[in-house]
């Protein structure tokens, strides 16, 4: 099948024409070698004939060393690979500048078509385009496209077509500058986007509106969200979990099958169900601001702030989605233009303190100091801000001292965001995601849940008790967080810790489970067949009924007000056991010290190995433990220098000392991994 390549500057309209050309008959992966996501699809041409399309990078130039990997794929591509034809898009409202671009594309002897896009923004815009002039001026093919509406797509198909039979020979030389006069002409009368820039460009409005819009992009995309979680977890669990475990124990599959089938497969399945209404509604809100022409400029004008860290503007944006959830906030890193700042931002991603934290900490805050615990979760989330800041600002002084950490972005017009666009883009988005990261969440699930099911007699269906193989491992390692607080008898806690790499709000149902009496069933209880219709019907329920809280959850985003009436609701049992098992309520938030940074869940394991791989990986859950462990075990002996001052400061001295020399192991190694390993970061 014939190849034909798309490249043009990042906003240029570039991947709404890829997606027009190629429909659904596309698909996603990585670039050979690198983190950069490669998309390819197939262009049906009228003659009958189909083509390969290849989306590359955004990029301004190809040398162009501040974009880094982006730059060179996009030029490794162009030299090595032989397409039958280069189109060339350029932003209508941006032609003068963007032209720069075509010498380079020009001088590695590929057959070129320009494709203006973006002409009705242009019109609104008060410019004028010359495409006449354009194809003297250059002596290449050229074809103007609204590719966001369609104008002008089928007579660029048709074009290609006759193009890839024979493309016209000759060349003329020109100065970018001089044709860009003659080309591109701006009528003077104040145009859309400089009309709404002077209110969200403006010295004092800007950064308020910003947080505002930030504000709405988190608020929209995790409690609306959150509205079809309860639908995705009752059928998925419905069918994939009580269904597989009652067709498996019918046809008489032994436990371990069972637990293996019904526990693991389809509570992995049920799992990555629950992401997908909260990931879905942030690729559909991004995606809109994405087509607006907005999110440039909200990289914009946090830009500054986020430069005293070594990091761009765009990384701000992955960082709040963070406070709702941390794997669209690895997932949004891929904005990220470099790949040094991608990575960054992955590595701290995991520290901001997600909605499912909150449910540990309101658990557990209620329980030692009701009457301070919204003093005691801000503490933790600005614990998590802080220690996401210093990682950051230690990885750019020790890995990334030599990148260029300059900006470089162009703000395109404004538009209006088209439904078809904003939907096409959410759904390739999402289709990555289930496809790409599910099955990496799945291999874990399965793991942790044998490991859970599995008894220490070699029985099966021991979840949540103390009977199961997780529990006798976590007695064996409860010694091990002593130093942070932890008492030695007090193993459910760190049964806990184990459990939470599912999801950390599995923690809450743990404790409680573990905390309170055990209740004595009968045996012999056949499993019963799941009835499918009523839990449909219960799950479309939720939807409605979640639909009621979500006023509330404007006014209340963290949930803290609606968590603690949830656990008021709790047995007191589990309290009054936890109290006894935790040394003091100090102890017990040095625990939440740890859960906070100890290790993601493994939703966003997987797709921090997806996005970054699996070294990157290591090293982030390698220094969450170290960092994790050091910080609640500091907090705990801090406690103690009154008591016992020479115990005590010893272990904040020698424990400190270890971080130190562990620190300095973890970069020399991160040095060589980069180097070895991720050759996508410009070094």
């Amino acid at each position: 099948m014939k190849e034909i390549a798309l490249i043009g500057s990042p906003n240029c309209g570039k991947t709404t024409l890829f997606n027009r050309l190629t429909g659904t008959r596309q698909r996603t992966g990585n670039w050979p070698g690198v983190t950069v996501e490669r998309k390819d699809g197939r262009l049906p041409l009228p003659s009958g004939e189909s083509v390969r399309v290849v989306d590359l990078p955004g990029i301004y130039s190809l040398h162009d060393d501040i974009q880094g990997v982006e730059a060179r794929v996009a030029h490794t591509y162009i030299q090595s690979h032989n397409p039958e034809l280069v189109m060339v898009v350029l932003d209508a409202t941006r032609l003068s500048r963007q032209l720069s671009l075509l010498p380079d594309i020009i001088a590695t002897g590929k057959p070129v078509i320009l494709i203006v896009n973006m002409l009705d923004s242009a019109e609104a815009e008060g410019i004028q385009v010359d495409l006449g002039a354009l194809r003297k001026g250059t002596g290449l093919p050229v074809a103007g496209v609204v590719s966001s509406t369609g104008i002008g797509v089928d007579e660029l198909k048709q074009q290609i077509d006759t193009l890839l039979l024979s493309y016209p020979a000759g060349r003329v030389d020109f100065d970018v500058a001089e044709l860009a006069k003659k080309v591109y002409r701006n009528t003077g009368k104040q145009s859309r986007t400089e009309k709404i820039d002077k209110w969200l460009l403006h010295p004092i409005y800007a950064l308020p509106i910003f947080l505002a819009t930030m504000y709405l992009l988190f608020t929209i995309s995790v409690n609306l969200g959150a509205v079809f979680i309860d639908f995705f977890d009752i059928l998925l669990g419905s069918i994939f979990v009580d269904g597989t475990r009652w067709v498996t124990a019918t046809l008489g599959a032994p436990q371990w099958l069972q637990a293996v089938l019904a526990d693991g497969v389809g509570g992995g399945v049920q799992l990555v169900g629950t992401f997908i209404p909260v990931i879905g509604c942030l690729y559909l809100c991004m995606s809109a601001l994405e087509d607006s022409g907005y999110l440039s400029r909200a990289a914009f004008v946090i830009d500054r702030l986020m430069a005293k860290i070594g990091l761009p503007g765009q990384a701000f944006i992955p960082l709040i989605i963070g406070f709702g959830c941390n794997v669209p906030a690895v997932m949004a890193s891929r904005a990220l233009g470099q790949a040094s700042a991608r990575l960054t931002t992955i590595f701290i991603a995991p520290f901001m303190s997600c909605g499912a934290r909150l449910s540990v900490y309101v658990f557990v805050g209620t329980a030692f100091f009701p009457s301070q615990a919204q003093n005691a979760i801000f503490a933790l989330y600005l614990l998590g801000i802080g220690v996401a800041v210093i990682s950051a600002w230690l990885l750019r002084r020790k890995l990334f001292g030599g990148v260029v950490g300059a900006n470089i972005a162009e703000m395109p017009a404004y538009h209006r965001p088209l439904l078809r666009n904003v939907l096409t883009q959410t759904w390739h988005r999402l289709y990555s995601f289930i496809w790409r990261a599910g099955k990496r969440i799945l291999v874990v699930v399965i793991l942790l849940n044998v490991f859970s099911s599995w008894g220490t007699d070699g029985s099966w269906g021991n979840q949540d008790s103390e009977n199961s193989m997780l529990s006798a491992t976590g007695k064996v390692l409860t010694p091990m967080f002593t130093p942070m607080g932890v008492g030695e008898d007090n193993w459910p806690a760190t049964v806990g810790l184990f459990t939470g790499l599912f999801a950390k709000e599995v923690v809450v149902g743990t404790l409680d489970t573990l905390y309170t009496p055990p209740v004595v069933s009968e045996e012999g209880d056949a499993i019963s067949a799941p009835d499918v219709v009523a839990d449909t019907l219960a799950a479309f329920t939720s939807v409605w009924d979640n639909f009621g809280g979500l006023a509330g959850a404007l006014l209340d985003p963290l949930g803290i007000g609606s968590a603690q009436d949830d656990i008021a609701g709790q047995a007191p049992g589990s309290y009054k056991a936890m109290q006894s098992l935790f040394p003091s309520a100090w102890g017990a938030f040095c625990y939440l010290v740890f859960i906070l940074l100890y290790a993601p869940c493994v939703a966003t394991i997987g797709v921090m190995q997806k996005e970054a791989g699996q070294v990157w990986l290591g090293f982030s859950v390698v220094w969450s433990l170290l960092l994790s462990y050091w910080l609640a075990s500091n907090l705990w002996h801090l406690s103690l220098l009154l008591v016992s001052p020479i115990a005590a400061g010893g272990w904040i001295v020698g424990s400190s000392l270890v971080l130190y020399l562990c620190y300095r192991l973890i970069m020399s190694q991160m040095r060589r991994g980069i180097r070895d390993h991720i050759p996508a970061i410009n070094v």
